[in-house]
């Protein structure tokens, strides 16, 4: 029995492919009951901002702010405010000599006073002087700014109210009583205020006074 070469020379069979599906978009599953909406959260920005803002306040503030040291400073009732710009020179108790706060020498004083100057033509020097600072000292340092900066040099003083007590013009103390005066001195008050007033007219003396000695001439 013979075979063909057909037979032989035949291909073997391929599986069959399987049949495709046609493409639906994959959607994936979210639980909906725990989501929650996206906003913007305005009070941290408020805060942020209110942050931002006081720095720069500060910050102006203390550049703007004249720097000098703590010192006691004589008063002065008919002393106006000045606000201008300025130089603020110190002297403290001890005589030492500060310019904004940083203690210097009499000829760093004389450099840095000159500097000033010429920077800043319409600026004035402000000598802060302690009040229990030697009456020599304030007169050298003030005699060495006058030198240099000339009428733009003041003297700093605490402003305060102005006396009004004045010896020609004087008001009944209270609960003080009028009495009959015979010094004639001032006929309202009593010449001596630690003694009772006197009720009685110029007639009838006061029983609660001494007895004034008279002198015969």
């Amino acid at each position: 029995m013979t075979i063909s070469p057909s037979r032989l020379a035949k291909k073997p069979t391929l599986p069959a492919q399987p049949k495709t599906l046609p493409s639906r978009p994959l959607r994936l599953w979210q639980d909906e009951s725990s989501q929650k909406e996206v906003r913007i959260e305005i009070l941290p920005l408020i805060d942020v901002i209110f942050c931002i803002l006081t720095f720069f306040i500060l910050a102006a503030v203390g550049l703007s702010r004249q720097q000098a040291i703590s010192l006691n400073l004589p008063k002065a009732s008919n002393a106006t405010p000045q606000m201008r710009e300025m130089m603020v020179v110190s002297l403290d108790d001890l005589g030492q000599v500060y310019v904004e706060k940083q203690m210097v020498t009499r000829n760093q004083l004389n450099d840095a006073v000159k500097n000033y100057v010429q920077l800043n033509p319409s600026g004035s020097i402000v000598l802060h002087a302690s009040r229990n600072v030697t009456y020599n000292e304030v007169v050298e340092v003030l005699d060495l700014l006058k030198g240099i900066g000339g009428n733009r040099v003041a003297l700093a003083t605490r402003t305060g109210e102005k006396n009004s007590n004045d010896s020609s013009s004087l008001t009944p103390a209270p609960n003080q009583q009028n009495f009959s005066n015979p010094y004639n001195n001032n006929p309202v008050t009593s010449p001596y205020p630690y003694l009772p007033a006197n009720p009685f007219n110029n007639s009838q003396p006061n029983p609660n006074l001494k007895q004034q000695p008279t002198i015969n001439p």
